[in-house]
């Protein structure tokens, strides 16, 4: 019982983990391929190929990532369901996962340092305004921001 009760608290703490981890500081997609972007953020057409060059090369690697913290997540839920726990495996296990999580944070930072230096200071700034706004509508009307 202790065993499920301790695995459901790692299950729910690793969920919250990556739905607080999830928050957005810019807009998700290649929210540059939008009109209406280009023109309000005035994208010119290499700053357009630097941002698709940025997201493919970030893409690539959280793919990886992403699996890499599934497969962590995967072999300590395994631990807990033999039947004695052993708890050197579980902590170096917990390491493990949380290791792969950091990478996939730093990733997600990086491209987020990419968008920065490619838009300057003044861009990126009213770009987080932008998509602010966009998800605080969104959930006025209860939608999804990304189909807006």
């Amino acid at each position: 019982m202790l065993k499920k009760l301790i695995l459901i608290i790692l299950m729910v703490g690793s969920l919250l983990g990556s739905a607080l981890a999830q928050g957005h500081e810019v807009p998700l997609g290649k929210w540059w391929h939008n009109q209406r972007v280009i023109e309000k953020f005035n994208l010119s057409s290499d700053e357009l190929n630097q941002l698709d060059r940025a997201f493919r090369k970030s893409r690539r690697q959280l793919i990886g990532l992403r699996s890499q913290v599934e497969k962590e997540q995967f072999d300590l839920e395994t631990l807990f369901e033999n039947k004695e726990l052993d708890e050197k495996k579980a902590f170096d296990q917990h390491y493990k996962l949380e290791k792969a999580r950091t990478a996939l944070a730093t990733e997600r930072f990086r491209f987020f340092l990419t968008v920065r230096k490619i838009l300057g200071l003044e861009r990126f700034e009213q770009l987080r305004r932008f998509n602010k706004m966009r998800r605080q509508k969104a959930r006025r009307n209860n939608t999804n921001p990304k189909t807006e």
